[in-house]
């Protein structure tokens, strides 16, 4: 069962205004759903992200041998046992398929998993070769999947190469808490926030963590089953909080004020392009004060919050410089190339110089946009229709449920005026 979406979307001028609760975290839901698999006995999650990407790893772990039961606002997992054998397809989702390699690497049985066109493209090679150097057999498809994978795992300790994607230090990471002593020595770590939050996720479930930095991590103990809730995203929250800064006045609550998610810089980033941020609690509310101020700023390691950042530079009044965004091209779409056509279909100047996105700003024409089957360009050109001249049409939306299945109802909820379109799309 997937989540779906209108084909095609049209955003019209709007201003916004209002309170909406932000998403649960989707990066913390795939953790907590792999770990409860793992662990032994039952485990619950309360307030899951429920969206296409999640539902792929809670088939995940039906398939690899948990027992997992979906209700209203929780999720039941039964885990201690990983079976093989099984044909595992994770959509779009590539911390589904990256996890559910290591994971599959316990059982003597192969697993093959694979995904969708995008995700097919997406390499898993570094992962492999340290899975391999563990005792699995592991297969893929020209560094990419479908991959075959068959255990067991013999070898307690490993060393990645994760300069392309975090998601192979946080696979590693989690297949290896069911050892009970592991070592990870990682090699150019990427967007480090994310095996930070890989690192909380295995504290909740019990396993002892030591580390040197970003470059060596110890774990010691197993995963034990928790009851424990999954918090607010910042990624989808973004979106959000941009709408505020470019249209409005919006406020997020539900977001942890202290929090190792990479994306809770939109809270800095919002407030060093001039727009007025105010952090109470849980809540976030954005206000905007005008044209914003362009920025020069390195996303390395936040690179999810590329698209909205972009979007924001589009209404600065001057050139702004988004660096490090060479893996972009590693994500659901070539992003870096899929941002910088759709802002000049739109009336933006933008220009890609190596891993350098280059914007003057100055505001946005309006026209039509197009996701290339990406959820985050998809809603990213949404919020840029808020402040444009005219509608922005943005085509191939459907994806938009793989991370945020409300932000068609949470963009309403606040007073922007969209129009869902059947068909149209791309």
């Amino acid at each position: 069962m997937w989540l779906r979406a209108p084909d095609r979307v049209v955003v019209h001028p709007s201003t916004v205004e209002g309170r909406v609760e932000a998403p649960p975290s989707k990066s913390y839901t795939h953790r907590m759903l792999f770990l409860a698999l793992l662990a032994r006995g039952r485990s619950v999650v309360r307030r899951p992200l429920v969206s296409n990407d999640t539902l792929a790893t809670l088939n995940a772990v039906a398939l690899l041998g948990g027992k997992p039961r979906l209700g209203r606002g929780v999720a039941e997992v039964e885990g201690g046992e990983v079976r093989g054998g099984a044909v595992v397809y994770a959509a779009g989702s590539g911390t589904t398929i990256r996890i559910a390699m290591g994971v599959a690497a316990h059982s003597a049985e192969a697993t093959l998993l694979y995904g969708d066109e995008s995700l097919n493209r997406r390499p898993v090679h570094p992962l492999s070769e340290a899975l391999r150097s563990m005792g699995a057999r592991v297969c893929d498809t020209g560094g990419n999947p479908p991959v075959k994978v068959s255990g067991p795992l013999r070898r307690a300790s490993v060393e990645v190469d994760a300069a392309i994607s975090s998601q192979f230090a946080t696979s590693l990471l989690i297949a290896g808490s069911r050892l009970g002593e592991f070592e990870l020595s990682a090699a150019r770590l990427s967007s480090r926030g994310y095996v930070d939050i890989t690192l909380e996720s295995l504290s909740m479930f019990g396993v002892r963590v030591e580390r040197e930095g970003y470059r060596l991590f110890r774990l010691r103990g197993t995963p034990k089953p928790v009851d424990a809730a999954v918090p607010g995203d910042y990624s989808s929250a973004s979106f959000m909080l941009a709408a505020g800064a470019i249209a409005g006045r919006v406020e997020v609550e539900g977001l942890r004020p202290v929090d190792p998610q990479p994306d809770r810089r939109i809270v800095e980033l919002l407030r060093s392009m001039g727009a007025r941020v105010r952090v109470e609690g849980g809540v976030v509310a954005v206000e905007s004060t005008g044209p914003l101020e362009p920025v020069d700023v390195d996303l390395d390691g936040s690179p999810d919050l590329a698209p909205v950042a972009a979007v924001l530079a589009a209404y600065a009044r001057g050139v702004s410089r988004l660096r490090g965004l060479e893996r972009l091209k590693y994500k659901e779409s070539d992003r870096l190339s899929a941002i910088a056509w759709n802002l000049a279909r739109l009336g933006v100047e933008a220009r890609v110089r190596g891993g350098i996105l280059e914007i003057r700003g100055g505001g946005v024409e309006g026209g039509v946009a197009r996701s290339w089957g990406d959820h985050r360009i998809a809603m990213a050109m949404a919020v840029a229709g808020l402040g444009a001249r005219r509608p922005v049409a943005v085509e191939g939306f459907s994806r938009v449920p793989d991370s945020y299945p409300g932000f068609l109802e949470d963009l309403a909820r606040l007073g922007a005026r969209v129009e869902a379109v059947k068909g149209g799309g791309v």
